[in-house]
């Protein structure tokens, strides 16, 4: 009766979920039943997650009554996926960490296998990719044992997405091409294509193919439709809002934008609600909107708070801690279980070995040579027993260091992700910030509103002033962040030939351009000295250009500080390249302001800096000593003298 209420409402969902139906309607009251209505709750899932939970629920209750384990960890696993998908973390953790336990425990390898993808889904969402990954791996692996060719391909779309997230765009194309030929081959379930689809588009977009990216969008969106899947509808609708956004079509990318919303709280996906809100957010207030910026903005922040609010983050932390410390005793159960198994093997040999001794000593005509063998026996006896203890010892001081490196691990994995999620709450700031003076702006300037005088105009003006204090304070810990999150990627570029010549004077150029002559002062004199014929040099041009810029820009300030204080000064920057026996060197020179040799010896320390408050961040030498030295196998020196120049030496190998 409970199955039938809840599925008239929703009858008529697919040709596929009426079969479903009308096969669990047939099905004998045993363990059958149960796997039928497992499958007919996940034909709701992407449409009407409600109605999956209820099923899934039923089943579970079904399976206990029964005493069919393995139906009832698949349940607790569907359960987990949509909680997930409505933004229940942790509560969705505690379900497939169960539910990966029961499938372990019955041997069930499908069941272990989508648990495994589940919990990497939820990591993927913390944005923890290497832990995501590492889950992925595992379910791929499972899936292809058991011959579940299109959910490989799904284990395969999500691996790309990571890499795609890591900014390792390489593998990141080749595991979205593995995912595309499964698919080909194997097109059902169709929700696999939809996923597959939708990565591929992002995958491509942030190649620079916008026409490619735009193409598999619709395709994604043409799945959906077949299947009614507005789960994976409304994230390829916010990709394609996104992508428009990036092009400046702000009338597409609002209509985009407003469907997404509309369709992920159909079903209560929070991830694509929250980030549709943001962009719906950002084209209001570049509209000059600030009611509906602030609305949407609102909606964001609670979004965000039922996904990533400190008491969920926290049970997170509790359950993952939790789990690591469980499988670490496991581990350290199961050496000291094996150590006893050699102990009991050696004593066992003891025992042999003594009563041969015994019926040799009773042998008057070889007690001598028994006697001088049970001494030798003896003698290995000892050393073997000083080896067990030995090994005892340090299978104690290993398990010690391995618990203390899972602690720290998962530790450094944590702090990412935390570091990760304050830019959130910091974009909230500036929005928030941005949207209020609008909001002041406005009732300032409405019609026929009465215009402040005295102290309220002057509390009007420091509001005003506060808010672009908050702001500005917010982008500057905004890009802290970015330099500490850049100073920790884990993701590494491929080496590409590269003009070094063409790269320094790109850079330079952008350096100029970033900090203009001011007003009346005398323009920098640039002294470019490019060895001709320059042959190719293998680096990372995106990091190398970067480390290269910082360090123009340092230059250029200096001559800058210089030209305050001496009127008659001519500012000079100096780029040389020079073919040397071992590589490449370019020196960069500048006759600003310098430093002195206690400064000097700081310079690539992250977080020092000598500039003002307000005007530095302290991480820009120490991410160009990163990249030269650590990246490409430099070197970076300086010289200098305080009030006459500075000049910095970059050796690459060639």
């Amino acid at each position: 009766m409970l199955v039938a209420g809840l599925l008239r409402p929703a009858a008529a969902q697919t040709p596929a979920t009426d079969s479903l139906r009308r096969a669990y309607a047939h099905t004998p009251a045993d363990s059958t039943r149960v796997l039928a209505l497992l499958r007919l709750a996940y034909s709701f899932r992407a449409s009407q997650p409600d109605t999956t939970i209820a099923l899934a629920q039923h089943a579970w209750r079904l399976a206990r009554e029964f005493g069919f384990d393995k139906g009832r960890g698949r349940a607790q696993g569907m359960i987990g996926i949509v909680l997930r998908e409505r933004g229940e973390l942790p509560k969705a953790f505690a379900n497939q960490l169960i539910a990966l336990q029961i499938g372990r425990e019955t041997h069930d390898l499908e069941g272990e296998a989508a648990s495994l993808n589940a919990l990497g889904n939820i990591s993927f969402d913390l944005r923890q990719y290497r832990s995501a990954i590492r889950y992925y791996e595992k379910s791929q692996a499972l899936f292809q044992r058991i011959n579940q060719p299109a959910w490989v391909a799904g284990s395969f779309t999500n691996m790309g997405s990571c890499y795609e997230r890591l900014n390792v765009l390489d593998s990141a194309l080749l595991r979205q091409r593995q995912a595309r030929k499964l698919i080909a081959r194997n097109p059902r379930p169709r929700l696999a294509q939809a996923l597959a689809l939708r990565n591929m588009g992002r995958l491509q977009a942030r190649l620079g193919h916008y026409p490619e990216a735009f193409d598999y969008y619709r395709r994604a969106l043409r799945e959906t439709n077949l299947t009614n899947d507005l789960r994976n509808r409304s994230m390829a609708q916010y990709r394609m809002a996104d992508l428009y956004h990036t092009l400046h079509q702000p009338d597409s990318s609002l209509r985009y934008a407003r469907q997404a919303l509309q369709n992920a709280q159909r079903v209560s996906y929070r991830i694509t609600v929250l980030d549709a809100a943001n962009l719906l957010a950002r084209l209001h207030q570049s509209r000059h909107s600030p009611d509906s910026a602030f609305r949407y903005q609102a909606l964001a922040v609670v979004a965000h708070d039922s996904l990533f609010g400190p008491d969920k983050f926290q049970q997170l932390q509790l359950l993952a801690f939790n789990e690591q410390q469980r499988q670490l005793q496991h581990r350290a159960e199961h050496k000291l279980q094996t150590a006893n198994y050699q102990r009991l093997g050696l004593l066992a040999a003891l025992v042999f070995i003594l009563l041969i001794a015994l019926l040799l000593a009773r042998t008057n005509r070889q007690q001598r040579r028994a006697n001088q063998l049970l001494n030798e026996r003896n003698a290995q006896i000892e050393a073997q027993r000083n080896a067990l203890d030995e090994a005892l010892t340090e299978l104690r001081t290993m398990q010690a260091q391995l618990v203390a490196a899972e602690k720290w691990s998962f530790v450094g994995e944590l702090s990412a992700g935390i570091a990760h999620e304050l830019q959130n709450p910091l974009a909230f700031m500036r929005n928030f910030a941005a949207v209020s003076e609008a909001l002041l702006e406005q009732d300032a300037t409405r019609p026929g509103a009465d215009q402040p005088t005295g102290l309220e105009q002057k509390i009007m003006a420091g509001l005003k002033q506060n808010l672009r204090e908050i702001s500005q304070h917010g982008q500057r810990a905004s890009s802290i962040i970015t330099n500490m999150l850049a100073h920790a990627r884990t993701g590494t570029s491929p080496l590409e030939p590269t003009d070094l010549n063409t790269l320094l004077a790109d850079n330079l150029r952008l350096a100029t351009q970033a900090a203009p002559t001011p007003a009346g002062a005398v323009p920098v004199q640039l002294d470019t000295h490019f060895a001709p014929n320059l042959a190719l040099v293998a680096v990372v041009p995106q990091e190398l250009g970067r480390a290269f810029l910082n360090l123009f820009t340092n230059a250029l300030y200096a001559v800058r500080r210089r030209q305050e204080i001496d009127p008659g000064y001519q500012p000079m920057l100096s780029v040389q390249t020079t073919r040397t026996a071992g590589g490449v060197e370019i020196r960069v020179r500048d006759n600003g302001i310098g430093m002195s040799e206690e400064v000097a010896g700081q310079v690539f320390q992250p977080f020092f800096t000598t500039k003002p408050m307000g005007e530095g961040t302290g991480l820009g030498l120490s991410l160009s000593h990163d990249i030269i030295v650590k990246g490409h196998g430099g070197t970076l020196t300086v010289e200098t003298r305080e009030g006459e120049f500075t000049e910095f030496t970059v050796r690459l190998p060639a």
